[in-house]
């Protein structure tokens, strides 16, 4: 009989889905199918770099490659592997795949159940009637299902299809911020620890300075006034050094919280390099249009309008009859001994009935809910498109920027040379008795504001390249292929929960990371 019933079962269960599958094949969605909106994009960039030789490819994934500085690739390998927030954004994209998973249980029954029992009663007999012996036993299989003709489904899968793209994206413009900022951080380090380098050097220089005045004085070759001034000078110099080195512990702070890492063991990572790194004066920068494709956020803006767009037909869907189907499948079988001495075998139960709802009392609502849908749309449209614009705002502003700090660095190692020059001079002159203190004070200080600004103006260089790379939306490309969250928090979530393949879906399926594409008619 077991094998019977299973095979009445599968059979009852075939039919469903047959009819499941029918009633889809007539079915439309409503709602608008999304398409890309229009965006104002220039036919080249109006900035342009000087020309000076071969440009590095602002495709490059490793970006950072290009300033040859060994200690900041390793930084920056460190951070992709270990930093906080870029895990959390990699969370995002397993719970944007659950709510994929579960959109998509909604084009099956919706609801259903599985019952089965057994009842065994003995009675003694009472009065005239005999001892009964009752043994009845069933097995029960319903479902409710909603035909999805209007789409209100699968417009809220395609919604939820396109905001797991969205999470993807998020955690690219995560990896491009990550990457830029642990890049700014350690150009701003190297840049103090050079301008801590030039002030320590310049307060040795005026403490000799201060040296040989005293001694002058002594002699009677300087009066009273050189000595201040030139005890002015070292303390000047002096008050300049702290403030220097606290922005550099901030820097060195702030590298700890991108790399996960106490200060102490980035003070170790930092060691073996001491030099601000060299950033390329050429780069490629492509065509604005690039920028649709390559920059993380512009995709995830109109990845949004998206999903969007979907809600809208997923909320008009709401406005349509629905039709449901409820279908019962159930096997009993028993047998009853005492009154009657009655005995059965199986019997098999099948129900199917359909209903269809129309709203009319809530009419006025479902409407309003549409529209919201609608408004939140054309945000969305109108957010891609200033993200477009912002967009190229950035770049152009990079580039100027990058030319701009080039040529600024080039006159302040000209200004710096000619006052290490000057300084060498007044320094000789004065020693010579040929001249007053003076020039010595003026020359210390332009050394010092020159040396100074000179490695200022090599940072702003540096940081420069680093604001086009981020600008053009580089770095991304080295997660291509690697999972989103380290492999400990992986397998601490696989322990805690069944996460089935959602943490790490097959290649080519729904819930597998999508190769960088704009988004085209809800796809």
């Amino acid at each position: 009989m077991k094998s019977a019933t299973s095979r009445r079962l599968r059979f009852a269960c075939a039919s469903m889905i047959v009819s499941m599958s029918v009633a889809l094949s007539a079915c439309k969605s409503v709602g608008p199918d999304f398409k890309q909106p229009d965006v104002t994009l220039e036919n080249r960039w109006l900035e342009t770099l000087p020309d000076q030789g071969q440009a590095t490819p602002a495709a490059q994934a490793a970006w950072w490659t290009a300033f040859n500085d060994p200690v900041l690739s390793a930084l920056e390998e460190r951070a992709f592997q270990r930093n906080l927030s870029l895990q959390v954004a990699g969370l995002h994209i397993f719970k944007a795949r659950a709510q994929l998973a579960t959109s998509a249980e909604n084009l099956l029954p919706q609801s259903g159940s599985v019952s089965a029992g057994a009842d065994h009663i003995n009675t003694s007999g009472v009065g005239p009637l005999p001892p009964t012996h009752l043994w009845a036993e069933h097995l029960r299989v319903n479902a409710g299902w909603e035909i999805d003709f209007w789409g209100k489904y699968r417009r809220q899968i395609e919604s939820d299809r396109a905001q797991l793209r969205v999470s993807e994206a998020a955690y690219d413009n995560a990896l491009v911020s990550l990457f830029g900022d642990l890049a700014n951080a350690y150009i701003d380090l190297r840049t103090l620890d050079q301008r801590i380098a030039v002030a320590q050097q310049n307060l040795k220089s005026v403490q000799q300075s201060l040296t040989l005045t005293q001694a002058r004085y002594r002699h009677g070759a300087a009066t009273q006034l050189d000595v201040e001034q030139a005890a002015t000078l070292v303390a000047e110099t002096e008050a300049q050094i702290p403030p220097l080195i606290k922005a550099r512990a901030q820097d060195r702070d702030t590298l700890a919280v991108l790399l996960a890492d106490p200060p102490d063991a980035v003070e170790a990572q930092l060691k073996g390099g001491t030099a601000i790194p060299v950033p390329p004066t050429q780069i490629d920068v492509g065509i604005p249009a690039d920028l649709l494709r390559r920059r993380p956020d512009v995709r995830q803006a109109a990845l949004n309008a998206a999903a969007q767009s979907a809600l809208i037909g997923a909320a008009k869907a709401k406005l349509y009859p629905s039709l449901s189907l409820t279908g019962l499948f159930g096997l009993s079988s028993g047998d009853q001994h005492g009154i009657g001495l009655t005995q059965w075998g199986s019997k098999t139960i099948g129900l199917f009935s359909a209903g269809i709802t129309l709203p009319i009392l809530d009419r006025g609502q479902l409407k309003n809910a549409v529209r919201v849908q609608d408004a939140s749309f054309q945000e969305a449209v109108l957010d891609y498109q200033n993200t477009v614009l912002q967009a190229q705002k950035e770049v152009e502003d990079a580039i100027a920027a990058l030319r701009t700090s080039l040529d600024a660095l080039a006159a302040s190692a000209r200004a710096s040379d000619a006052s290490q020059r000057a300084l060498r001079l007044a320094n000789a002159q004065y020693r010579a008795g040929s001249v007053t203190y003076d020039p010595v004070l003026d020359a210390s200080r332009s050394a010092l504001r020159d040396g100074d600004a000179l490695a200022q103006n090599q940072g702003l260089a540096a940081l420069a390249a680093v604001s086009l790379y981020r600008a053009l939306g580089g770095g991304w490309e080295v997660a291509q292929g690697q999972q989103v969250v380290s492999e400990k928090i992986a397998t601490q979530m696989a322990q805690r929960t069944d996460w089935g393949r959602l943490l790490n879906p097959p290649a080519g399926s729904a819930l597998a990371r999508a190769s960088v594409a704009q988004p085209e008619n809800g796809k």
